[in-house]
């Protein structure tokens, strides 16, 4: 442990000779002699940190050369309000190195791909899309990119502009163009490694009606356990010992804490790659195995290991209090629901993939009940059924998740009959159906009779 901070006092000291200051000036007094009167809350969060302990200072974290993207001037020095992962990755390598090759950083990207004039976010947005003054991004910039992630690379030089700033984002897309921010769940500027090892630190995106996590995990033993004793464990060991400083799981426990025995001898170590421990990718519309690209921008998930791999990951997790029995079965139940979920899905999908190819559903996205329905069927109620399952969640893998797929099944074969009910199509913009070409059809049928009653009289 005393190792661990020396390596990180001495590259402090690296990093804090480095950068340009004012000669015979303090930066690290300069700052907090402001902020106590500015801003006292963060100093005093930064005063309980353990950089604050170990002297890592304001400059230390903030200061950046004129030249960088986000570089701002602030009281004779030059400093980015934006921490990035680079800068957190000079005393923290191995962490960064793991969550860059995570799902989390890739957040901000997941949203741009989303946010295109077809795709649900974008459509949100445009409600309501005529008032004066308003942006096609303002019903997402304070939803869906609070947890996804602003691009502030694509607002340079404005960096700082209210489309883009405040936001502590999982994928934000950085001034400096690195993806993602250790403050989303180590927030600034405590740093604290209990509030990352708490539920709720996961619970500030995960939860709602698309991704309940932290709704299911509350539902569980787990959450049953760690709500009633969770206030007596021991938050803060760096060897967080299972049976020892806690009795159930929580996020953290499952998906990144290392495994150790009684005498802490280390059997899996512990990883900031939240996607390590997977052996399913449970959000789209059709489960997956997560071998290597499980992502729509063909990124390893993890480090490139086989699915089998990480389910033995995650199942030494388990294995710290149930035994190989139970942790088999268990697995295979679940399996078994996220298996009659993609069975589910496909059935519907190809209910909707008649329409399409018969021209009952217009070509725009979102225009019509059936596309909203069958959106919520693997969106909300799918999602919902799968993670239940292996999450210990039973209302959620029960009520909020198969009973509602089997009531939106019904109602989505009820759409498609009403829709293809006397063989009518949805109007689409052919000749026949277009006003204009109505009128001239009748003024020509005038001109015609006309000539004809003429031809007549002769």
């Amino acid at each position: 442990m005393k190792s661990r901070y020396i390596v990180v006092v001495a590259l402090v000291s690296i990093i804090y000779a480095s950068m340009s200051v004012v000669a015979g000036d303090e930066p690290g007094k300069t700052c907090i002699s402001c902020h106590e009167m500015i801003t006292p809350g963060i100093v005093e969060q930064w005063k309980d940190s353990k950089h604050s302990k170990v002297g890592v200072k304001c400059i230390v974290c903030h200061g950046v050369l004129a030249d960088e993207p986000g570089a701002i001037g602030h009281n004779q020095y030059t400093i980015s309000p934006v921490v990035s992962p680079k800068v957190c990755g000079k005393c923290h390598p191995g962490e960064t190195e793991e969550f860059m090759r995570s799902l989390h950083p890739l957040a901000g990207k997941y949203y741009e791909l989303l946010y295109d004039k077809e795709k649900l976010p974008y459509l949100e947005s445009e409600w309501p899309f005529d008032y004066q003054g308003l942006t096609e991004h303002d019903a997402t910039l304070r939803g869906c990119q609070s947890c996804h992630g602003t691009n502030m690379s694509a607002a340079g030089p404005d960096y700082y502009s209210a489309e883009v700033w405040p936001n502590e984002g999982m994928g934000r897309i950085n001034p400096d163009g690195t993806l993602g921010t250790c403050a989303a769940c180590h927030t600034a500027h405590e740093f604290s490694v209990e509030e990352a090892r708490k539920p709720e630190a996961c619970g500030q995106c995960h939860l709602g009606p698309d991704h309940p996590q932290i709704e299911i995990y509350y539902e569980s033993k787990h959450g049953a356990i760690y709500l009633t004793q969770g206030g007596s464990w021991n938050w803060t060991k760096d060897i967080w010992i299972a049976g020892i400083d806690y009795r159930a799981p929580t996020c953290a426990s499952c998906h990144m804490s290392g495994v150790y025995d009684l005498d802490g001898n280390e059997k899996l170590p512990p990883t900031h790659d939240v996607s390590s421990r997977l052996s399913w990718e449970l959000e789209p519309a059709i489960s997956k195995r997560t071998d290597n690209t499980a992502n729509i921008f063909g990124t390893e998930i993890s480090d490139g290991s086989s699915w089998e791999e990480k389910r033995e990951r995650m199942q030494m997790v388990c294995g710290q209090c149930h035994s190989p029995t139970w942790v088999n079965n268990y697995y295979q139940q679940a399996d078994a629901a996220v298996e009659l979920y993609n069975a589910q899905y496909t059935e519907v999908k190809k209910i909707e993939d008649e329409l399409r190819e018969k021209g009952y559903l217009t070509p725009e996205s979102f225009d019509e009940p059936f596309e909203f329905k069958i959106y919520e069927f693997w969106h909300h109620e799918g999602r919902r059924a799968r993670m239940g399952a292996f999450m210990m969640g039973p209302d959620y893998v029960q009520w909020h998740g198969f009973y509602e797929l089997l009531r939106d099944k019904a109602e989505l074969k009820a759409m498609a009959d009403e829709l293809m009910k006397g063989d009518e199509k949805p109007a689409t913009n052919t000749p026949e159906q277009t006003p204009g070409f109505t009128a001239l059809a009748a003024f020509l049928g005038v001109l015609l009779t006309i000539f004809i009653l003429r031809r007549r009289g002769r």
